[in-house]
């Protein structure tokens, strides 16, 4: 057990049921679920993404790109195989996809490789099914989102909005303080000012945009309730379907591990809002 996993794991002290499901995820296989890992979707070390699929798999199976978070400077798919895994089991093929980290490498190529891993999913995935969910959590959100609602990020990764079935966003990060005020972790991702307002996803909400499912904990102390609540807000005034799930007294890692759970709100209410 690596340090990484263990700090992610019990940095909020979550719900014992919930750490136990993720652990159960991460380290075990499972016989419902085909993994394969390391495919290359780009020149890099770090263009390589892993693919779960449930065991049956059929031309009505959903697919989802799932960008995990860790501030931009940290995380892999290998540590959140334990979403590949227990969102599989959902009945989702689902994809995970690395990407370069700052501060060796800074905006847009983190988004660059996720619009990259996109294109690859569309043009290579033999299973794909024509369209796809956005799905992210953290920074990872803020990616999916930005990649998603930018033209330009959305043409770069070949989508078109109706190739797009709808956003998943896990407590994101969707618009940021002025830069000089802003969080260290996000000045260093961005690097340059001149890319300030381009790189927040708030600042490309349309109507054009595919629905939207939003959660947050309440207890999140990393990422404030406000950004998913702001976003939701925006995404209302421009017609674009959304919801909020609000989880109460949960935190910003317990979110994430909650998912990996078939008892709770979650699933039904992800379910519920794209059927």
């Amino acid at each position: 057990m690596n340090l990484p996993t263990v700090q992610m794991f019990l940095s909020e002290a979550p719900n014992p049921s919930s750490l136990l499901s993720a652990g159960r995820h991460l380290w075990l296989p499972n016989s419902g679920v085909t993994e394969r890992r390391d495919v290359s979707y780009g020149p890099l070390d770090r263009h390589k993404l892993d693919i779960y699929e449930p065991s049956e798999i059929d031309e009505d199976t959903e697919l989802i790109v799932f960008i995990y978070g860790g501030g931009w400077e940290t995380g892999s798919k290998d540590l959140h195989r334990f979403i590949g895994r227990s969102w599989a089991r959902q009945g989702y093929i689902t994809i995970l996809p690395n990407y370069r980290l700052a501060p060796d490498s800074t905006y847009p190529d983190q988004v660059e490789d996720v619009a990259r891993s996109l294109t690859w999913v569309q043009n290579s995935y033999e299973n794909f099914p024509g369209s796809l969910y956005l799905a992210g959590h953290s920074a990872g959100a803020h990616l999916a989102a930005l990649t998603g609602f930018s033209d330009k990020w959305r043409e770069r990764a070949g989508l078109s909005p109706e190739t797009i079935s709808g956003y998943i966003l896990l407590a994101g990060v969707y618009q940021f303080y002025p830069f000089e005020k802003a969080d260290p972790r996000i000045r260093r991702f961005i690097s340059k000012e001149k890319y300030w307002e381009e790189a927040q996803p708030f600042n490309h909400v349309d109507e054009s945009l595919s629905p939207v499912f939003l959660a947050h904990g309440t207890n999140d102390a990393e990422v404030l309730p406000a950004q998913s609540v702001e976003l939701r807000d925006r995404l209302s005034e421009f017609g674009v379907i959304t919801e909020l799930l609000q989880e109460e007294v949960v935190g910003h890692i317990e979110l994430l591990l909650n998912t990996t759970r078939e008892d709770v709100e979650f699933w039904d209410s992800l379910k519920t809002f794209f059927t």
